[in-house]
């Protein structure tokens, strides 16, 4: 995308929340309101920064999904205003994020790897789905903005220049990778595996914000599917993978708050994880069914560290929420959380 197109695109988002009705004192606003306009005043004034900083390569991933953390904070906030349920969100298009949002899930595998469900738009679905070659030209579909390719050249993700916002592999090794952090903050890593299994992922470096830099994620006989808290003030973060039993591939994806899990009364995971209690401050119960011991600490605004609320082994356990926000899970099995 040309930077006069990326300049569009900050415009035309900047004119939304000027004319949007909205008005954070007005008769019936909620925080939660409040948060998602918020959300979209950060994620313009951050695209605006970030092209005024370099305007050589304004067409950086990051500025995409900061524009597109925009739109959908705006469209989150029209659905709480008129009472809807808030709008699903897929990522941008897995192969290129000029595309836009992506519009399905499909099933691909790269050149002798192994195949794995990936959201893509529209056009690439199409593409994928008739088995076309990759080197085929692509006809782009309304709405998707799709750059086609010349014959022959080979369709594979693009990416930030440097390290990338999503990183795959298989089992475990003593590899390190390295996870672009995206411009938004704060950030989860989303960590997803095809099969069920077992994993030890451990950071590398970066700020030491989190209680312990070592997790351990199980989908308990299912695939597994972790949000891991991401450092605030670091370009990118690194970590190994560490995998038990079967040889699964994985998926680590830098991600907005939006991927963290809402609740009020209840919810339930296996594994470490973190969720977003939504409920107001008052006694709550820890069911846990796993071995070893589980902790439930809670984040600050930045998921960093801040406090342990409760640390058991497997049982029923009561405690006292501290209030709206971030929790971080840490445990190896199987949990529920539920208001008392």
């Amino acid at each position: 995308m040309a930077l006069a197109e990326i300049e569009a695109e900050i415009t035309a988002l900047g004119e939304a929340l000027d004319v949007h009705a909205f008005s954070p004192g007005q008769p019936g606003a909620t925080d939660e309101m409040r948060a998602e306009l918020a959300r979209a005043l950060d994620a313009y004034d951050q695209a605006k920064r970030d092209v005024a900083r370099d305007r050589m390569r304004a067409d950086t991933l990051p500025v995409l999904h900061t524009l597109d953390e925009g739109r959908h904070a705006l469209a989150c906030l029209d659905a709480l205003i008129a009472g809807r349920p808030l709008p699903e969100r897929m990522p941008l298009c897995f192969f290129d994020a000029r595309h836009g949002r992506a519009a399905r899930l499909v099933s691909w595998a790269p050149h002798g790897g192994t195949a794995r469900n990936i959201a893509v738009c529209a056009a690439d679905a199409v593409h994928l789905t008739e088995n076309a070659s990759p080197g085929t030209p692509r006809q782009p579909v309304p709405g998707c903005r799709v750059q086609t390719q010349p014959r022959g050249a080979e369709h594979r993700p693009t990416t930030p220049t440097g390290v990338p916002q999503q990183v795959s592999g298989k089992g475990g090794s003593e590899q390190t990778h390295q996870l672009s952090m995206p411009s938004y903050r704060p950030a989860v890593m989303v960590f997803s595996t095809g099969g069920k299994a077992q994993v030890r992922l451990r950071f590398e470096s970066g700020r030491k914000i989190r209680s312990s830099r070592q997790y351990l994620l199980s989908g308990d006989g299912t695939p597994i599917t972790a949000r891991i808290p991401l450092p605030d003030g670091t370009k990118s973060v690194a970590f190994r993978v560490l995998a038990a039993g079967e040889q699964e591939a994985w998926t680590a994806t830098a991600a907005p708050l939006r991927e963290v899990p809402r609740f009020h009364d209840e919810t339930n995971g296996t594994g470490s994880d973190v969720v977003h209690y939504r409920g107001e401050p008052g006694p709550g119960v820890l069911h846990y069914a796993g071995p070893g011991p589980i902790q439930l600490e809670m984040l600050d605004d930045r998921l960093a560290y801040w406090v342990t609320v409760v640390e058991v082994r497997a049982g029923d356990h009561t405690f006292q929420w501290l209030g709206r926000g971030y929790y971080q899970v840490r445990s190896a099995g199987a949990w529920r959380l539920s208001t008392a």
